[in-house]
């Protein structure tokens, strides 16, 4: 069976579109297009991101989609994605009926694992699966193969018949078996050398700070969360199964011989919880940079009650880890426990002490808005944010009531959200205040925030020693209307030279720009300030060029 997978275009409503690196592509598809190959399908891959040629995504997706089904014909085609991918999701059903209406389509991802029956009504696939969708993807394919039209036998599938949704039962995370029998995720159905090779600056400044000429990876060493806050969407995953390490170092040798990756970002929510196991990881890469000559920098994020010691992130350091973070969220024990968060403050004071200690880089988020949330305890997070933030990459944002996540309950109930496909037709679009503050001061705090999280205001600064342009074109770069310059400066911690590669915007100006980075000697948060020449100051007034 040909089976055609298309992941989500990445922020599918902005335009004009973005640029998505591997750094941001979901691995579920990955693992998907694996267990699908190796029950013996033919798996194709379209990935509607990177085709540069037009403003809007729709028109992307429209001509991608069209191509695609007419070049591999396929028997089934694979969607999928969180409920921010709901208009992509929208819009990409709505094709396929229009160009392949016979062709079934397929549904998975936490959207619909998360509101079943409603976004399975809504949108109207052939077929929904919930939960991890390799076993069910596999069983339902073989039952298409086969011509079967009764499907009670497959569990998470949800399915027509006679007019009527039909959902089968729920399987438990337990009875899934060994994580480490699962075949390897496979990325090269969705171009995963072109978003390497080409596309690698689109990747977050945290992600590829530590290196010069940046080519992350992604990797995913455990599933499930036994937590369950109050914003996660995840509460439905909570039987944590860890792969070995040997599994795991054999998923680096395999993608490090494919790709000379030189980032790795471990995607797991609870990695190094449990500190033997951090310990054998870092022990598996250097074994693996001392045997294959595997040279990568790592990056992980944890729960605060991994409580790591000075020891075990010291040979985290030694093994290549260049930063982690933990799940901050507040710095007000009141809403610290109506997120259901089951951590206190201490825990992160430690963490960043720890990790200053070693050198390794630390960050996290402060999102405000639960319901719990008044100006004291804005105060608390942002004295909180004052004393860590200068030097840690603790970032500012807002709660969002997904569905899925108990804060979306809260707002249905509360009336906040009234009509939940209104809701998911605008995700995103605007903050909703759960708080007990009136909108008016609500939203200058979000105003406050947002203003705070682009200036690095308070961020310890110095100026940049050399810009020099450079000749060769990167696509990133052009994409944007900008040129990569080669930037030196001295730390204001570590006092070392540095040099990064930086985009910055063609309309140059003469206002003084900044880069905010993270020092790739001592891993803290600092600005680089610019000054660049004037060549039209009329055009640099009207749109001050910023760092893209």
């Amino acid at each position: 069976m040909k089976v055609l997978l298309v992941p989500p275009t990445f922020h599918y409503p902005q335009e004009p579109p973005l640029l998505l690196s591997l750094s941001d592509f979901p691995a579920g598809f990955a693992y998907i297009a694996a267990a699908l190959k190796e029950a013996g399908h033919e798996v194709f891959g379209l990935n509607p991101n990177n085709a540069i040629g037009s403003e809007k995504n729709y028109y992307l997706l429209v001509n991608q989609l069209f191509a695609a089904l007419q070049e591999i014909k396929p028997d089934l085609i694979g969607l999928g994605g969180i409920c921010i991918d709901f208009a992509f999701l929208k819009d990409a059903v709505e094709l396929i009926r229009k160009f392949a209406p016979r062709t079934p389509i397929v549904l998975g991802g936490g959207i619909i694992t998360n509101d079943r029956e409603f976004i399975f009504g809504l949108l109207k696939p052939d077929f929904g699966i919930v939960g991890e969708g390799e076993e069910t993807i596999v069983q339902l394919a073989k039952a298409l193969e086969a011509g079967q039209r009764e499907f009670k036998e497959i569990d998470n599938l949800s399915y027509w018949a006679d007019g009527r949704a039909i959902f089968n039962p729920f399987k438990p995370l337990e009875s899934y078996g060994d994580v480490d029998k699962r075949p390897l995720p496979d990325y090269e159905p969705f171009g995963i050398r072109d978003m390497i090779d080409s596309y690698s600056m689109a990747t977050r400044l945290l992600f590829r700070y530590s290196r010069t000429y940046p080519r992350p990876m992604t990797i995913v060493t455990a599933r499930g969360c036994p937590f369950n806050c109050s914003f996660c969407i995840h509460r439905g995953n909570q039987f944590y199964r860890p792969r070995s390490i040997k599994n795991v170092m054999e998923e680096i040798r395999v993608n490090y011989e494919r790709y000379r990756f030189n980032i790795l970002i471990i995607l797991d929510e609870l990695f190094a919880v449990n500190k033997q196991r951090m310990r054998d990881f870092c022990e598996g890469v250097l074994e693996g940079k001392r045997l294959f000559g595997w040279d990568f920098d790592w990056q992980f994020q944890t729960h605060a009650s991994a409580r790591l010691d000075y020891d075990t992130l010291l040979l985290a350091k030694q093994a290549g880890c260049v930063y982690f973070s933990y799940g901050i969220e507040s710095a007000s024990p009141k809403v610290l426990k109506s997120m259901n968060k089951k951590t206190d403050v201490s825990q992160i004071t430690e963490a960043v002490r720890l990790a200053d200690s070693v050198g390794i880089g630390f960050g996290g988020n402060l999102i405000f808005g639960d319901p719990a949330e008044t100006q004291l305890t804005i105060y608390e997070s942002l004295d909180f944010f004052a004393k860590y933030g200068v030097s840690a990459f603790i970032f500012l944002s807002f709660l969002r009531p997904y569905p899925g996540n108990r804060l979306f309950d809260y707002c249905s109930e509360k009336g906040i959200i009234r009509d939940k496909g209104e809701y998911y037709a605008n995700i995103d679009q605007a903050a909703i205040n759960m708080t007990s503050l009136p909108d008016s001061i609500w939203y200058q705090w979000t105003n406050f925030f947002s203003i705070l999280e682009r200036s690095w205001l308070w961020v310890k600064d110095t100026d940049a020693i050399s810009i020099d342009k450079e000749e060769q074109a990167d696509p990133v770069a052009s994409y944007r209307g900008a040129s990569m310059f080669k930037v030196q400066a001295q730390c204001p911690y570590c006092k070392q030279a540095i040099m990064f590669r930086e985009m910055i915007a063609n309309n140059k100006t003469e206002w003084p720009l900044f880069m905010g980075v993270g020092c790739p000697k001592c891993n803290k948060r600092i600005k680089i300030n610019l000054k660049l020449p004037v060549e039209n100051k009329e055009q640099a007034e009207e749109k001050v060029a910023v760092l893209v």
